[in-house]
Formats: C-alpha cells, structure tokens, sequence
C-alpha cells in the first residue's frame, strides 16, 4: 500500500464518519422535532377533551335545568287538572241542586194550581157585577186599592 491509497482510505473514512454524523445529526433533530409535535398533539388533545369536559358539564346543567322545568309545568299541570277535575264535580253538584229545585218549583207550582183549582171550586156562585168590582182594583187587599197607593 502506497501512501496515495492510505491517503484515500483515510479520506473515505473521514467522509463516511462525517455522513454518520451528518445521518445522526438529521436523525436526532427529526426525532426532536416527531417528539415535539407529538407533545405538541397530547396538548391539543388535552385542550379539546378540556374543552369537550367543559361543554359535557353545561350540557348537562342545561339538561338538569330543563328537567326542573319539565318538573314543574308538570306539576302545575297535575294541579290545574284538579282544580278542573273539582269544578267538573261542583258543577255536576250545583246541576243536581238546580234539577231538584226544578222539581220542586214543578211540584209547589202543581200543588198551587190544586189549591187554586179547589178554591175556585170552593167559591160560592156569585153574579159577574162583584167579580168585576173587585177587578177594578178595589178590593182592601188589592195593592191597587187607594189604602195601598201614597198621593
């Protein structure tokens, strides 16, 4: 071996150790940067599942606010319903009282054209001149008699 073949042995062999190197510079400095945008995704992602948590709790505040007034139209509504349900009954009660009423305005209404009907029979024959005297007004109990009237 000449000096001119050690010299190019010596020469391949500094080029090859600088490419490793210049390889392992790139290699390192690729790793950092995978390393640095895969942290740089895990705080993305923790940020969104932040983000997503937070809308998660006022979803369900809102939900939970809804159910309350779910709730609460519910309950007015089974109230309204009762007090509907409790007129419904007094009406049905005061309609009963009426129809009773009725039968017994009927039934006084009957018995007092009966005791009309056995006062006229009653009544002693007369000629048609006092009938229509007392027609006019006067007699002492009609509320047409001068004793009744203010001047």
């Amino acid at each position: 071996m000449d000096g001119m073949t050690v010299l190019w042995i010596v020469v391949a062999l500094a080029v090859l150790v600088i490419l490793v190197a210049l390889i392992a510079g790139a290699s390192k400095t690729s790793s950092k940067r995978r390393a640095e945008h895969e942290r740089q995704q895990a705080e993305q992602q923790r940020q969104e599942a932040y983000e997503k948590e937070q809308e998660s709790r006022i979803a369900a505040a809102h939900a939970e606010r809804q159910h309350a007034t779910a709730d609460e139209v519910d309950a007015r509504a089974k109230r309204a319903q009762a007090e509907a349900e409790e007129k419904a009954a007094e009406a049905r009660r005061l309609a009963a009282g009426a129809t009773e009423r009725r039968e017994a305005a009927k039934t006084a209404d009957r018995e007092a054209d009966q005791h009309h009907t056995q006062a006229a029979d009653k009544m002693p024959a007369t000629d048609d001149s006092a009938d229509t005297h007392w027609a006019d007004g006067s007699h002492p109990h009609d509320p047409r008699h001068s004793r009744h009237t203010k001047h």
